[in-house]
């Protein structure tokens, strides 16, 4: 942030404040990792920054990851794609309730109460939940090969995208996900474009396009037709989508990653409204991955609705995770150490509890708000600051001290005697050549400063701390010793 006056002695300066990073870490250097804002009240500056939680183990259901997760309403029982099996996982047990005909791709799950329907885009099955037996769904009027597996106003819904039938959205029978008419189906009819997904968004079914978005729901009165389907107020958009699994609900809206007369972005659909919501950074980023594969979940943690998105590959350089905080309208990173991307990937809330699968063993964690750790991995946690500048003129910082609890160090190792690192930039980003490693207390040692001093003089500065002992995260600010100074 741009510094004026004369000399300013430890005043608290909101330097880990809104934004985040532009194209250019020139343009804006913030950024965070693993952490979310909250409005702060402790009359230093308008907000918190909190780390995210940690992930404790649940269950090792298998030896390869998750395809899809599904809990049952009101409990935590989980039923699991994994490689060609699908799981039935109790904290404390698991075991194989169905073979898949494939052992890879997306996997559809949902239920109607009575009935588990599961579909992996080649056979769609049943799992009935009172007897336990699996029948595969045989009905002729079935579309064979259909994707997708959704449950609203009685029905499963599935969609086709090859064939003579291309493009259609078929319902089962009502309460019976067995039995299906080949007549009971809608076509999207705004614009002729091959269908990427279906998924319930409130009362409507959500038909999302290469190029448009349609919103299908029951009609108020008697319609012809088996169905009784018809668009909802005329609702479409030019927006399309561009993945099956590039999509997530957060409380009442759903996020998507989708595209526009070419452009990949990330939107927002609030009623039948949708929004684009990328930042600069993750806007440039979009046209070097590949979106395609994306894989969107939404979860709650810290009070906050969470989107995630997160692109699969082998480094950095192909992958990455992010993070956009639904009510404060920020975007975040999301990363685990010694991997290309964050580890949590399918996320799915339980009694009281976010569960989310490891998206590199088969393992399911919950996250908990108070462990600061990976199932005993590091958590990393990371801010960057603002732009500290002075209409072009040179300035001196003599100090600088992060505001934040300290004296919460662990009773043994790790994190008996926890230090935070402070790297500073003077070329507005690119470098971080100076690196302080500064104590956060011991245990009970609640009025330890996280201070350093003596940074030197620059046109331009930008500080970065991070957190890597498995501690509470929580900075409110920074408090900065800044002089002007002619050179």
């Amino acid at each position: 942030m741009p510094v004026t006056g004369e000399a300013q002695t430890r005043r608290a300066v909101p330097i880990f404040g809104i934004g985040q990073q532009a194209r250019s870490p020139f343009i804006s250097s913030v950024k965070r990792v693993n952490a979310v804002m909250e409005e702060s009240t402790n009359g230093r500056q308008a907000v918190a920054i909190l780390g995210l939680p940690g992930l404790r183990k649940v269950e090792t259901f298998s030896t390869v990851p998750a395809r899809a997760i599904f809990c049952r309403d009101g409990s935590r029982e989980f039923f699991i794609a994994s490689g060609g099996e699908l799981l039935r996982v109790i904290e404390g047990s698991s075991e194989q309730v169905m073979t898949l005909a494939t052992s890879s791709g997306p996997v559809w799950i949902d239920e109607n109460g009575v009935q588990l329907f599961v579909n992996d885009g080649v056979i769609a099955q049943i799992y009935t939940f009172a007897t336990g037996v699996v029948e595969t769904i045989s009905d002729v009027d079935f579309p064979f090969g259909a994707r997708g597996g959704v449950y609203l106003a009685g029905r499963f819904w599935v969609y086709t995208i090859s064939g003579d039938k291309a493009g259609r959205v078929y319902a089962s029978n009502v309460k019976d996900g067995l039995e299906w008419d080949g007549l009971n189906y809608i076509e999207p009819a705004s614009k002729p474009d091959a269908i990427v997904t279906v998924t319930r968004h409130a009362d409507d079914l959500m038909i999302i396009g290469r190029g448009s978005i349609e919103w299908w729901g029951a009609a108020p009165v008697t319609i012809p037709g088996a169905l009784g389907f018809q668009p909802s107020a005329s609702a479409n958009t030019e927006v399309g989508g561009v993945s099956e699994y590039g999509h997530a609900k957060v409380g009442q809206d759903l996020f998507f990653i989708g595209e526009s007369s070419g452009d990949l972005g990330i939107y927002r659909a609030n009623g039948y409204e949708v929004l684009p919501i990328a930042s600069p950074q993750i806007e440039e980023d979009t046209k070097k991955l590949s979106l395609g594969s994306a894989v969107c979940t939404g979860y709650t943690a810290l009070g906050h609705g969470l989107f995630q998105v997160t692109i699969q590959g082998t480094d950095t350089t192909q992958a990455h995770t992010w993070v956009y905080d639904a009510s404060a309208g920020e975007w975040s990173d999301r990363e685990s150490h010694g991997k290309p991307y964050y580890r949590g990937l399918f996320a799915i809330g339980a009694a009281g509890r976010v569960y989310i699968s490891d998206a590199f063993t088969g393992v399911l964690y919950h996250m908990d708000e108070s462990l600061y750790t990976e199932d005993g991995m590091v958590l990393p946690f990371r801010v960057t600051s603002q732009h500290l500048l002075k209409e072009g003129d040179h300035i001196t910082i003599h100090s600088i001290q992060v505001d934040m609890e300290t004296g919460l160090g662990t009773a043994v190792p790790p994190g008996d005697d926890p230090h935070g690192i402070m790297r500073v930039s003077k070329d507005g980003g690119y470098t971080w050549p100076i690196e302080r490693h500064i104590s956060l207390g011991k245990q009970g040692h609640y009025t330890r400063r996280a201070k350093s001093d003596q940074f030197g003089i620059a046109r331009d500065f930008a500080i970065e701390f991070s957190i890597s002992d498995p501690i509470p995260r929580r900075v409110t600010g920074a408090y900065l010793t800044i002089d002007p100074c002619i050179a």
